[in-house]
């Protein structure tokens, strides 16, 4: 997809700098970059750890509940 502006010389830098900053922004979804998911993640690591450190599927063909 090509896309092309005219920006007036005056909003051209704006145009530029806003550009600049989403191609350079991570592309790792916000979801992803979330302090709640970290903190889940630790949780869950925990809980297993305190089971012995045994992993158990949570889904998938044949998993069945601990």
């Amino acid at each position: 997809m090509e896309v092309e502006i005219r920006p007036e010389p005056d909003d051209r830098a704006a145009v530029l700098a806003a550009v600049e900053a989403l191609l350079s922004a991570d592309g790792t979804p916000p979801a992803y970059r979330s302090s709640w998911r970290v903190s889940g993640i630790r949780e869950n690591v925990e809980e297993d750890a305190d089971q012995g450190g045994a992993v158990h599927p949570r889904w998938g063909s044949g998993a069945t509940p601990p």
